[in-house]
């Protein structure tokens, strides 16, 4: 009887242990999955390929400054980017419009170089390439400017036989050389139309750092109606060095008489009989707007200083110093000196003097 009465308890511990088991009090190893049925699920949609952005070409221009930061020069539009930024050496390419160079030479440099300095070696440095004057290209407003010893040399050379020159219409040259050494920008250009961006490109180009060549090449990027033209190596128009390809330049413009150097802070030549104030290399529309230009004083003896924004998002001096605005007023450089800012464009800096008001020595 006892022996029944254990069997008995035994069996239905071992019913309460399945009916457990069953509603899932007993934990197990692996717990079965859950499967929901009746429920279908939704395909993923198929995503369109992203467009590709179109570039406009009018669009805002960009001012790119070498890394060692001793030029500059404004991008023609938006569709221009830079390839090559290595000593002594810079280039930048349009898909469309086409390719910029620009070689410094040293001393060094000189003894081997042909530079433009005539109209009829401009010729000579084109026929060297195996072009024919009159049949291949011709030269057009050729220029010869003497700015206090430095040579700027500029013209266009127009390509009547684009087989010859890759399918280049025109060349844009620009030279700034002296005994010690040479800038050279040779802007190869595709269209027509382009041309009047791809040479107001060339008329930007600024020397920042210590060059005997600074004073020369301030940046005017106003054409003044003349055309500076300069070419690569594979059209033609080579300074004449060893490698035949630092292009020869040519910025028609020229430089402006009394036009000061860029970090001198002389008052210079005012303004024009048309009121266009030419100082520093800078034109009226930069002279008079802030986002271009700014004039700063040193606090600690109020000494003015102008600067400019350098494409990559820094505010820099004509030596390539950089300067940060921590507000709308204090300004600090690279050194942490401190600078103040009254909300003047570069047009204070370059101010006449016409009266008592103003210390001649302070803008000097």
């Amino acid at each position: 009887m006892k022996n029944k009465k254990v069997l008995a308890i035994f069996a239905m511990a071992i019913s309460l242990s399945c009916m457990m088991a069953g509603c899932g009090f007993l934990g197990t190893d692996e717990p079965e999955e859950q499967v929901v049925g009746g429920v279908t699920p939704t395909p993923e949609a198929t995503k369109a390929p992203e467009a590709t952005p179109t570039i406009a070409p009018n669009a805002q221009t960009t001012t790119y400054t070498s890394k060692d930061k001793t030029v500059s020069i404004d991008y023609p539009n938006a569709t221009w980017s830079n390839k090559t930024d290595g000593d002594d050496m810079l280039s930048f390419e349009s898909p469309d419009e086409g390719k910029i160079l620009i070689i410094h030479g040293g001393e060094d440099d000189m003894s081997v170089a042909v530079l433009p300095t005539t109209e009829d070696m401009a010729v000579s440095l084109e026929q060297a390439s195996d072009l024919v004057q009159g049949t291949d290209f011709e030269i057009q407003n050729y220029s010869a400017t003497d700015v206090n010893g430095i040579g700027v040399y500029s013209y266009v050379t127009k390509m009547l036989n684009t087989e010859k020159s890759d399918g280049y219409a025109y060349v844009v040259n620009k030279v700034f050389a002296n005994d010690q050494e040479f800038y050279s920008i040779a802007a190869s250009v595709k269209t027509e139309s382009a041309l009047a961006d791809v040479q107001k490109a060339v008329n930007s180009f600024k020397i920042l750092g210590n060059s005997t060549l600074k004073e020369a090449a301030a940046g005017n990027s106003d054409n003044s109606g003349n055309a500076s033209g300069e070419q690569t190596g594979e059209s033609g128009g080579a300074t004449g060095t060893d490698s035949g390809e630092a292009g020869t330049s040519g910025g028609a413009t020229g430089i402006d008489s009394g036009t000061s150097s860029g970090d001198t802070g002389s008052s210079g030549d005012g303004g024009s009989s048309g009121g266009t104030v030419s100082s520093g290399g800078f034109t009226e529309e930069q002279l008079t707007d802030t986002n271009q230009t700014r004039t700063i004083y040193r606090n600690s003896d109020g000494h003015p200083l102008v600067i400019q924004p350098d494409g990559n998002g820094n505010w820099v001096d004509f030596d390539g110093n950089t300067y940060e605005f921590v507000n709308d007023e204090d300004v600090y450089d690279q050194d942490g000196v401190d600078y103040y800012y009254h909300g003047e464009a570069a047009d204070v800096y370059y101010m006449p003097v016409y009266t008592d008001d103003y210390d001649e020595d302070y803008y000097e």
